[in-house]
């Protein structure tokens, strides 16, 4: 019982801390305000996402060049925050000279490890560079989904959060047939297939209730974010599954008693928000 209801208050400290970051700007009546807010609060989920990809990484005996990892990972994060897509107007150059330093930032980590004595300097340079390719570039692209309005931003997470939860209970309801046994024992395909259900039909009848800035959404678009977040949003938590049982780890973290680390929450969210994001650029 108390197991359940740490569990219980820890995820609703969770909603609620994501909830108000989506709608402070709005809450404050200062747009610009919002943002920040929202910027800064998943700067920090960044930085204790990459602190946790480090320290199991630590725990498999593998150690990243930890100062580069962070350093390069707030400087993404910060570059991408920053990042206004250019009309190749002359006073818009400086975004795009802003968006060549970020591969100009990851090429740094090679010159890094020319300083370090390292049998596996390849491998550390890998190493060194994920966290920022899997947590902080994906939550620095949260930022663009928010100016995009702050109910697409909420309905992103609110898809992530059905597809699981129904997921989770169709596949202990109906659930037969392994879906990736090596990466998640549980999981199902009845269960993966009847999230995916609902997290569509919630994106087709509730996604149009939630306002966006200036972004114009159909019901097919709708879907197909649905879509995104039950496909990608469960590719993320094999991912994340498959890292855990490369480090030996239950948990990413401990962070969030009864839930885990910060991985462990926003796993589906670091793989679906590039893909919505993409889409949202490229076809809406």
């Amino acid at each position: 019982m108390k197991t359940l209801l740490t569990r219980a208050l820890s995820g609703a400290i969770y909603v609620l801390l994501i909830i108000t970051s989506i709608y402070a700007g709005r809450w404050m009546n200062n747009i610009t305000g919002g943002e920040v807010v929202f910027g800064v609060l998943f700067l920090a989920i960044g930085i204790i996402g990459t602190h946790e990809v480090l320290k199991n990484l630590s725990l498999k005996g593998i150690n990243a060049n930890k100062p580069t990892a962070y350093i390069v990972g707030i400087l993404s994060y910060l570059i991408v925050f920053f990042w206004e897509q250019p009309t190749f107007s002359e006073g818009q150059l400086w975004s795009l000279s802003l968006l060549t330093m970020l591969p100009a930032l990851m090429l740094c980590v090679f010159l890094a490890q020319l300083w370090r004595n390292d049998e596996n300097p390849i491998a550390t340079i890998g190493y060194t560079i994920l966290p920022t390719i899997w947590v902080m570039i994906p939550l620095a692209l949260t930022n663009y989904i928010h100016d995009s309005g702050y109910g697409l931003m909420m309905m992103v997470f609110i898809l992530v959060w059905v597809n699981d939860t129904f997921a989770y209970l169709t596949g202990m309801l109906i659930g037969r047939h392994k879906m990736w046994e090596r990466h998640s024992p549980k999981k199902t395909w009845e269960g993966t297939i009847g999230g995916a259900a609902f997290c569509i039909a919630t994106a087709i009848f509730v996604g149009p209730l939630f306002h966006s800035n200036g972004v114009e959404m159909n019901v097919v678009d709708w879907a197909v974010i649905g879509f995104i977040c039950s496909a990608i949003g469960t590719l993320g938590d094999l991912v994340e599954s498959m890292f855990k049982r490369f480090c030996g780890v239950k948990d990413s973290g401990n962070i969030m008693p009864g839930h885990g680390g910060i991985l462990d929450r926003f796993d589906s969210i670091l793989l679906a928000v590039p893909f919505v994001q993409a889409y949202l650029v490229i076809v809406v």
